[in-house]
């Protein structure tokens, strides 16, 4: 019998993804999700320990929470691009989409964020995350 691997743990062990968010639950959640799926995973709730990631890790995927109050989500994420053009900025908020459309449309248009994902489909989180950094890699 032929033996077939569905995941690839080396692969993933060096994919790094950042989370932002004010949410410190929130957060340690998803790190654990993520760490236990096999990916790299750093936490950030203010700038300055986003900088400090960004400019000592070599990031592939970034979470960013849409509204934080200490931090502008557009704002960090341009500073993303600006460190590392090819890290995958991913918008993520528990708000409907129409409440920020306008908001979220011109930052995927200006390129700073690469795409939307409402906080209610991350229930699969490893699944979503494994497709993210495949597109990012094609």
């Amino acid at each position: 019998m032929k033996a077939i691997f569905l995941d690839n743990p080396v692969r993933k062990k060096d994919q790094k993804i950042l989370i932002i968010d004010d949410d410190i639950t929130l957060c340690s959640v998803f790190k654990d999700i993520l760490d236990q799926s096999g990916y790299q995973t750093f936490i950030a709730q203010n700038e300055e320990d986003v900088l400090s990631v960004i400019t000592q890790q070599s990031v592939d995927l970034v979470y960013v929470d849409l509204e934080m109050p200490q931090l502008n989500s557009s704002a960090i994420s341009n500073r993303i691009k600006k460190v590392n053009p090819n890290t995958m900025v991913v918008l993520i908020s528990g708000y409907h989409l129409g409440v920020a459309e306008g908001e979220i449309k011109a930052t995927i248009e200006d390129g700073i964020i690469d795409r939307f994902v409402d906080k209610g489909d991350l229930c699969n989180l490893p699944g979503i995350t494994a497709k993210l950094l495949s597109e990012r890699s094609n």
